[in-house]
């Protein structure tokens, strides 16, 4: 008896999963929260510590279409 590891035809193998973008990602949404937390209680532009918590909203999208992306490109 001899058993196939490979899958049937017709079937899509699972992609390798990349960690290190889900931690990106995890970074980007912790800043942007910050940022928003930070800003109410900041006097002045000079004094927010997150100065440009925005951009992080940018590069979330920025990775999640990668990570949507790289999942659906043989579909």
């Amino acid at each position: 008896m001899t058993t196939s590891l490979s899958p049937p035809a017709g079937v899509l193998r699972p992609k390798p999963h990349f960690a290190h973008l889900d931690g990106l990602r995890g970074v980007a949404a912790v800043e942007v929260v910050a940022f928003h937390l930070l800003e109410a209680h900041a006097t002045s532009h000079l004094d927010q510590i997150v100065n440009h918590g925005y951009l992080a909203v940018d590069f979330f999208f920025i990775l999640s279409g990668f990570v949507i992306g790289y999942a659906y490109d043989d579909r």
